[in-house]
């Protein structure tokens, strides 16, 4: 289960900058588990904001311009207002049923495209907007509720309100949700570069057929990429091939059967299908692929593991399956009909069909509640209700909205309570009550050092008996697991046989990589029921990271700007970011080879070139600017000003230096002072300078200085705030970025870190970062 607890306000940033995760992945607060999806969201789709949006069309005869556009998609040039800022933005009508069913309505569903005008224009970081109508949803809940509550699960839109203005004429409330553009691809997935295909009829002008003919549900379709461009769209790739990728995951699909499909992983993410699959049916998604087989879903290609995935696209058909009769959706909705390949070849393979199920089982109990759905709905009611009373275009009464919400409740009592008397839904799993990992010297939870073999326990119980027990373990933030299974035979690291707890090992590997592990339990019953811990495996996994040995020679990361608007130029007039490292020794030290890099997960991202010197208490500046065609001292990254890590490695991936850093200010350094040694403040830059000469150092109570001591420290460290600095936690990193612990702060704390090895620690309070060395 993910745990948001305020630690994860104060230390989550860092960490998974360090890491250079998608937004929506981010670390449990006790450091041990990797998670993705159903974090709430900030900014523009906060769930707790409601804003007015303000459209300003200068054409008298707008409204017609808008109708006539409306079947070529063409966008009419208008003006946005958000928070007293304007927006020269495109604008047009969108949806199928939405707008055409409604043709007496003015209340019509929007596509807002920001940079119609300027390219690079954006409105709180995002290009493409959605304002949708609530078409055939009195309760204006059902497309937020979805969101909210599928995106623990898949990639999902977020979404929440807006009370849109039209020339100044109140045009009521609306569901605010995300594109699913390039935008929504680098928030779930390491890049955006990927193919994504939009399957779809209506959009290329096919002819109907019905749901389900076997054209765009991933069918096989030949090897004439032609055939496909029919059935899908290409709506965005920066890769070669891409319609070929489409095709290789629809041939690996139509050729899988319960015999053969060991392949099948390599070109499908067959666990990110399930989740999809599962949250689909269970919230009766009627414009979905489990519905409809051909259309309103996605298909990406992920270039960094090379596998296809479905993708969530319209949520505005949910809440809406009866649950009597022939109309019924039961948990293998379509899985018999071969025109829907994701489900019948997916869910007649056994394994997958109990993963499926596993994940099935897991949503009914954390999610699909009445409890939760009861809290939920109060939640919406409260702020949403008096807009609905209140919005002059709606296209249902108020009646029908106060009289139709409580139903959302009583659907999903009603359906839970179906779903959980299917047979193959109430199979009882095993229990797989903790799971822990320790190195070769017995210490539970410890990183090891590179190629140093760890073992994985867990404690396993069943009503039914145990099948196997099995440990997925896998390189890298992303990517196909291996397995292996787990023994509980008194050989295995396991403790006595025979008493329920399971060991099994992962191999050694390279300092600084990222490892994900998770487990797996099935049952002895004649399905192999089964069961995962963490229980949203695959998207929530385990991990741990091979410490990286720390070989410093003198040579530190001494000061670094990470918005750079009026400071310094480079060589080619550009006011760029930039990076200053620091020669502590009395001789040059050649850094040719070495590294420097953002990403821990990637420290060869940037190479010194040959000749690069660094003269005895000397500085070197690298232009972190993404331009190395300016120079050979130019690297090919940026430096977040929200925060991230900058690492100098030698050329044997040893870390040399790394600092990480919060949120930084425009035209301000983060620098070490004393010059070259000592520990990290914001201050005015002081290129190629001491920083120990410079002093306007930016101060404020939130951020004042603490007594940390002693340092170096051998077992009790004491941290005291000074006054003013309300600072509830301090988190305490290794160097790799790994949260070690967390200390809570009143006027002071102590803390006994005696049990940690020695070395280099990153103590972070506020915004401030100390060194601590431990002996």
């Amino acid at each position: 289960m993910k745990i948001a607890l305020i630690i994860c306000l104060l230390c989550s940033s860092q960490l998974v900058s360090s890491q250079s995760l998608p937004s929506q992945m981010y670390y449990s607060s006790d450091g041990r588990i990797l998670c993705t999806g159903g974090q709430n969201p900030t900014g523009f789709y906060d769930y707790g904001i409601i804003r007015n949006v303000y459209f300003t069309f200068s054409q008298p005869d707008f409204w017609t311009r808008l109708t006539n556009n409306y079947a070529s998609e063409t966008l009419l040039a208008g003006k946005l207002t958000l928070d007293g800022v304007n927006y020269d933005v495109g604008i047009r009508f969108r949806g199928n049923t939405s707008y055409t069913s409604i043709p007496n309505s003015q209340k019509k569903s929007f596509a807002v495209e920001t940079d119609f005008i300027f390219p690079d224009q954006t409105i709180m970081g995002f290009k493409n907007l959605k304002f949708n109508n609530a078409h055939d949803d009195p309760t204006f809940m059902r497309e937020v509720l979805y969101s909210r509550l599928g995106r623990k699960y898949t990639p999902m839109a977020k979404a929440n309100y807006i009370r849109l203005y039209i020339n100044n004429q109140d045009w009521g409330i609306y569901a605010n949700v995300q594109h699913t553009d390039k935008t929504f691809l680098k928030e779930w997935f390491l890049s955006n570069d990927g193919a994504r295909f939009r399957a779809t009829i209506e959009e290329t002008g096919i002819p109907g057929g019905k749901w389900g003919d076997g054209t765009a549900g991933m069918n096989y379709l030949g090897a004439d990429s032609m055939t496909y461009k029919k059935y899908y769209s290409l709506k965005s790739s920066d890769i070669d091939l891409p319609w070929q990728k489409l095709i290789d995951a629809c041939y690996a699909l139509s050729i899988a059967n319960s015999i053969n499909y060991a392949s099948l992983p390599q070109k499908i993410d067959v666990d990110k299908a399930l989740w999809f699959l599962a949250v689909e049916n269970i919230f009766t998604d009627d414009d979905s692929y489990v519905m409809k087989g051909k259309m309103d879903y996605m298909v990406y290609y992920e270039p960094e593991t090379g596998r296809t995935t479905p993708l969530e696209y319209d949520g505005n058909s949910t809440f809406v399956s009866a649950n009597s009769a022939s109309s019924i959706w039961g948990p293998f909705k379509n899985v018999s009909d071969v025109n829907y390949p994701l489900l019948n070849k997916l869910l007649n393979i056994p394994e997958y069909r109990q993963r499926y199920l596993a994940h099935y089982r897991t949503i009914l109990n954390e999610t699909f509640t009445t409890t939760n759905i009861t809290t939920l709905v109060n939640q919406l009611n409260d702020q949403i209700a008096s807009h609905v009373a209140s919005d002059p275009k709606k296209l249902y009464s108020t009646a029908q909205y106060t009289g139709g919400y409580p139903a959302l409740i009583a659907f999903v009592t009603t359906r839970r309570n179906y779903l959980l008397s299917n047979t193959e839904v109430a199979q009882v799993a095993p229990v797989i009550s903790s799971a822990s990992f320790s190195n070769s010297t017995g210490v539970q939870n410890k990183e090891p050092v590179a190629g140093e073999q760890i073992w994985v326990n867990a404690m396993v119980t069943s009503t039914t008996g145990i099948s196997r027990v099995n440990l997925y373990y896998a390189a890298g933030i992303v990517g196909n697991f291996n397995v292996v299974e787990m023994q509980d035979n008194g050989k295995s690291n396991d403790g006595a046989a025979g008493d329920g707890v399971y060991g099994a090992s992962i191999p050694g590997f390279a300092a600084g990589t990222f490892v994900r592990y998770y487990i797996e339990a099935l049952a002895n019953n004649s399905a192999k029921s089964a069961k995962y811990l963490p229980e949203g495996a695959e998207h929530d996994v385990f991990f741990y990271k091979v410490n990286t040995e720390v070989k410093a020679n003198g040579v530190v990361v001494n000061e670094l700007v990470a918005q750079n608007s009026t400071g310094t130029r480079d060589e080619a007039g550009d006011y760029d970011d930039w990076i200053e490292l620091y020669n502590n020794n009395s001789y040059p030290v050649d850094l040719s080879g070495f590294n420097l890099s953002d990403n821990t997960s990637n420290l060869t991202k940037w190479q010194f070139p040959v000749g690069s010197v660094i003269n005895p208490f000397d500085y070197m500046i690298i232009w972190a600017d993404e331009e190395p065609a300016e120079g050979q001292l130019h690297a090919n990254f940026k430096l977040s000003v929200s925060g991230e890590s900058v690492t100098l490695s030698d050329p044997t991936l040893k870390v040399i230096d790394q600092v990480i850093f919060g949120q930084q200010q425009t035209d301000m350094a983060y620098a070490r002072v004393p010059n070259g040694t000592g520990n990290w403040v914001i201050q005015k830059p002081s290129f190629k300078a001491s920083n120990s000469l410079v002093t306007s150092v930016e101060t404020s109570p939130t951020r004042s200085k603490a007594m940390v001591y002693p340092n170096p420290v051998s077992s009790k460290l004491t941290i005291h705030l000074a006054q003013g600095n309300t600072t509830p936690t301090a988190c305490l990193f290794d160097l790799s970025g790994k949260v070690i612990l967390t200390i809570p702060l009143t006027s002071g704390g102590e803390v006994d870190i005696g049990y940690l090895t020695k070395g280099i620690y990153l103590l972070r309070i506020g915004s401030e970062t100390v060194k601590i060395t431990k002996l």
